[in-house]
């Protein structure tokens, strides 16, 4: 097996916005449901998925949804099905939530 490398000064600066956003995100869908905004709750909670989903490698990450589908920077081997899943999960609940606010 081989080492992951470690974090770098951008990837730990990422990764902190990434959290904060991630943070800002929870206390959105928090008071959009106090609000009885059930869509809007639910895409700020896949945004709050998408933002944690990346924090495992921001950079990575972050490149790829900027160019996608095309990947600039190889895999680091700190992916788990995990984070995977969960950015996933979070782009399927914004797209509800974008949906849910525009039809509804």
């Amino acid at each position: 097996m081989h080492d992951t490398p470690d974090y770098d000064i951008t990837e730990l600066l990422l990764c902190g916005f990434f959290i904060a956003g991630a943070i800002s995100c929870l206390i959105w869908a928090g008071a959009s449901l106090c609000d009885d905004e059930s869509f809007t709750a639910t895409e700020a909670a896949g945004l709050s998925l998408m933002l944690l989903g990346g924090c495992a490698h921001p950079k990575k990450y972050l490149f790829d949804c900027l160019s996608f589908p095309l990947s600039f920077i190889d895999h680091s081997g700190r992916e788990t099905p995990v984070t995977v899943f969960a950015a996933g999960a979070g782009l399927v609940l914004w797209l509800i939530g974008l949906a849910g606010n525009h039809f509804g």
